[in-house]
């Protein structure tokens, strides 16, 4: 009877070894808590929290929200975790929390432009909503100033008020007037925009007129 005891505990010794080893290698596994909280002036829906994730790195570890806004995320191992919000009608802003070897867990906010910047926050966590969730963008409205500073609209109207403002100031200045002989530019005194535009649009015509004439006199 004896020899069978020992025999079975031979047989056993090595299995509670293997078992006591990998118990030993586990590594240790923690808690992330905290709270979140959506303003009264966001207008909260009573039931937000039912669609509501807590999200670890993106959903490497998964939480929910109990209906007084808490949360707990259990057997989360040491080490540096993005901690989010995911709900569909509430934007939160995402914290991140380091667990060192020892459990101690400190909590600060994301900066993604600036990681070494740390900027630390009370922990257990609390989440407040930022803003409403919003998927459709606002339809812009017309405006008469974005009309103005439109760039086909600058090249007309910049031109003609430099048309209208440079004579008034050359008959002012007298030394101007004479830069502008100088530069052989046309006289701009008394300048009629309608003449200039009919100038313009009909400079073709008197060319075809006498071509025309010059034809008839040598049909003559």
């Amino acid at each position: 009877m004896r020899l069978n005891r020992i025999l079975a505990l031979l047989a056993i010794l090595p299995s509670l070894i293997l078992a006591e080893k990998a118990a030993t290698e586990q590594p240790a596994l923690y808690t992330i808590e905290g709270e979140a909280i959506v303003p009264r002036d966001l207008s909260p829906k009573r039931t937000w929290q039912r669609g509501a994730r807590i999200l670890l790195d993106h959903g490497k570890y998964l939480g929910f929200i109990r209906d007084d806004g808490k949360f707990v995320v259990h057997n989360v191992p040491s080490g540096s975790y993005i901690v989010e919000v995911a709900n569909a009608d509430y934007v939160f802003e995402p914290v991140r929390v380091d667990i060192n070897q020892s459990g101690k867990k400190r909590a600060r906010r994301l900066n993604v432009l600036q990681p070494s910047a740390v900027a630390q926050i009370p922990y257990p966590l609390q989440m407040t909503a930022r803003q409403p969730a919003n998927y459709f963008r606002k339809r812009e409205e017309l405006k008469i100033t974005d009309m103005l500073m439109n760039p086909m609209v600058l090249m007309l109207v910049v031109p003609l008020v430099l048309m209208l403002i440079l004579p008034k100031l050359a008959a002012n200045d007298p030394e101007l007037q004479k830069e502008m002989q100088n530069m052989k530019l046309p006289k701009m005194d008394g300048l009629d925009m309608s003449d200039m535009l009919a100038n313009y649009f009909g400079s073709n015509q008197p060319k075809k007129a006498i071509k025309k004439g010059g034809a008839n006199k040598k049909t003559r």
